[in-house]
């Protein structure tokens, strides 16, 4: 595997820039928001985000003994989403962010786990504390994209996951159709800061948003950020016309 790589980037513009101004943003966004976030999401997307955290469980190579990791998981969407639909054997349910693991706190403790054992901590998906080849399955929904040193937090879920192992990613992306792609543009500069101000008051974080998706790599950019962190096997399949995409890549067997 490549070395680690250290520089960092602006999340909302993808210049070069002190990691810390991305983090205290992204901090200072999601807790404000985190009792919000769901619904936002919600009616952001017009629904389409819950058929994507499913599409995303569904290409997951999710089994009764696998062992999973959420990095940012925040509300616990995709680790809930996992429990009701395959079981895995047991989650860690992490972010960076701890008022989103409240809300991640209310649901479990409502019984969404399914009766999975699943286990909430906060951590820096750029600096995740575990041993060398500890987890089956790597899950992130909507977290690379906020992360100011991204090729290290990829770095490091290579090096956490096990020999084989799955990195499955869903994440904002770029249509390959120009007419929707330019309808796309339109709505995250119009459309995300209409439904943020309009759930939580305040559009500011939601101008953020869309800035930042616009400054990601399109689905070819981030499969070959993965393949650079020595994923193998790397794929993508769009969904809705290509506005966010999953990634499915695997770290080598040996």
């Amino acid at each position: 595997m490549p070395d680690t790589p250290t520089h960092s980037i602006d999340t909302a513009t993808g210049k070069e820039a002190e990691a810390d101004i991305s983090s205290t943003r992204v901090k200072k966004i999601f807790t404000d928001i985190a009792w919000k976030y769901e619904r936002f999401n919600l009616c952001s997307s017009f629904g389409q985000y819950r058929s994507w955290l499913r599409k995303l469980i569904d290409l997951a190579p999710i089994t009764p003994e696998t062992l999973m990791l959420d990095v940012a998981g925040g509300t616990g969407d995709v680790t809930f989403t996992a429990c009701e639909r395959k079981r895995p054997g047991a989650v860690i349910l992490s972010d960076y962010t701890p008022a989103m693991l409240e809300v991640a706190q209310a649901r479990l403790d409502a019984g969404e786990n399914q009766g999975v054992p699943v286990e909430l901590c906060v951590v820096d998906g750029q600096d995740i504390h575990c041993d060398d080849d500890q987890f089956d399955v790597i899950t992130m929904s909507y977290g690379i994209r906020n992360m100011p040193k991204r090729e290290q937090a990829l770095s490091e879920m290579y090096r956490v996951l096990k020999p084989g192992g799955a990195l499955c990613v869903l994440e904002f992306s770029t249509p390959p159709n120009p007419v929707m792609k330019a309808g796309y543009d339109l709505y995250r500069k119009v459309g995300l800061p209409f439904w943020g101000k309009l759930i939580t008051g305040d559009a500011s974080g939601f101008v953020y948003l869309g800035k930042s998706i616009s400054a990601f790599p399109n689905q070819q950019g981030f499969a070959k950020m993965l393949e650079n962190a020595g994923f193998e096997r790397v794929e993508w399949h769009n969904v809705t016309f290509g506005v966010a995409a999953i990634h499915i890549a695997y770290k080598a067997r040996s």
